[in-house]
C-alpha cells in the first residue's frame, strides 16, 4: 500500500518534471537541496521564506490569469503583505510542494492565453510572454539569492534578456521600489555607465534614473553579462564588493566605484 507521504513526494516530483522553465526548475532543484532556515542574499529572510515569495507571486498570477479565462473582471493584484504569511506559516516539506503546485498552475494556465489578451499584475497589463519572462526572471534572480554565483546562475543571468525585461519593468512600473532607487538624486554623484560585453551601455544618472543613452560621459563599470542584471535588480555581485566592509548595498558599491574611478570587468 502506497503512503500518504509517498504518494505526495511522488506528485511533487511530477508536478516539477512537468515544468518548461529552466529558470524555475533550477529554482526548485536549488532550494530543495537547502534547509529551510538557511541565509539568503535577501536581507532577513531565510530560504523558506524566499520559496513563500516565490509561490505566493505563482499563486496571484495564476489565480489572474484563472480569472481572466473565466470571463470575471480584472482585480488589483494582491500587495506580498497580504498574499505571502499564509506560505511563510506552512511547514516547509508543505511549502515546496505548494510552490511546484502553483509553478505548474501558472505555467499551464499562460499557455491557455491568446496572443493578445492582457492580465494586468501589479498595474501593468502583461502578455502572455512577458507574463512568462517576469516569472523566469524572478526564479532567476531569486535563485540566485539561495546560491549565488554558480554555473547555472551565471548562465541564466547571462540572457540579454534579463536586462530588457528589468528596463520595462522600470519603465512600466515607476512606483516600484527597486524602480525609485535609480530616481534617488544622491545615489551617485556623476553619471555612471554600466558597462557589458559590447551590449548596450545602461547609464545612472543622478536623479533622472536609467538611461540607454549610447555614448554617454560618465564614471565606467565594467560588468561581467550575468552582473548587470544583479546591479539592475539592486544586488551586489560578489566580485564587487568590499572585503573590507562588513556589509554592502549596491548604493554604497556605486558610491565607492564612483570615488575610486570605475571598475575593469576582470
Amino acid at each position: 500500500m502506497i503512503n500518504d507521504s509517498y504518494r505526495s513526494s511522488h506528485t511533487a516530483m511530477t508536478n516539477a518534471m512537468s515544468l518548461r522553465d529552466d529558470a524555475m526548475c533550477a529554482f526548485i532543484s536549488s532550494v530543495s537541496r537547502l534547509p529551510a532556515s538557511a541565509p539568503t542574499w535577501c536581507s532577513g529572510w531565510s530560504a523558506h521564506d524566499l520559496t513563500a515569495h516565490v509561490t505566493a507571486a505563482a499563486e496571484e498570477r495564476a489565480d489572474l490569469i484563472d480569472d481572466h479565462l473565466a470571463g470575471k473582471p480584472s482585480r488589483a493584484t494582491r500587495s506580498w503583505q497580504v498574499r505571502e504569511p499564509p506560505f511563510r506559516a506552512m511547514p516547509d516539506a508543505v511549502l515546496r510542494e505548494r510552490l511546484q503546485e502553483h509553478a505548474v498552475r501558472f505555467e499551464r494556465n499562460v499557455s491557455a492565453l491568446r496572443e493578445d489578451d492582457t492580465i494586468l499584475y501589479t498595474g501593468w497589463a502583461m502578455t502572455a510572454q512577458r507574463l512568462r519572462m517576469h516569472s523566469h526572471s524572478e526564479a532567476v534572480l531569486h535563485r540566485w539569492d539561495l546560491v549565488g554565483d554558480d554555473a547555472v546562475g551565471i548562465q541564466l543571468l547571462s540572457d540579454p534578456a534579463m536586462v530588457t525585461h528589468a528596463l520595462a519593468v522600470f519603465d512600466a512600473l515607476p512606483a516600484l521600489a527597486e524602480s525609485q532607487r535609480w530616481h534617488v538624486s544622491n545615489l551617485v554623484p556623476r553619471p555612471v555607465i554600466l558597462r557589458s560585453g559590447g551590449r548596450p551601455d545602461v547609464v545612472v544618472s543622478p536623479g533622472e534614473g536609467l538611461l540607454t543613452t549610447p555614448n554617454a560621459d560618465g564614471v565606467v563599470i565594467e560588468l561581467r553579462p550575468h552582473e548587470l542584471p544583479l546591479v539592475l535588480w539592486g544586488r551586489c555581485p560578489s566580485r564587487l564588493r568590499d572585503p573590507r566592509a562588513n556589509a554592502e548595498t549596491m548604493e554604497d558599491v556605486l558610491q565607492r566605484l564612483c570615488r575610486q574611478g570605475g571598475a575593469s570587468g576582470h
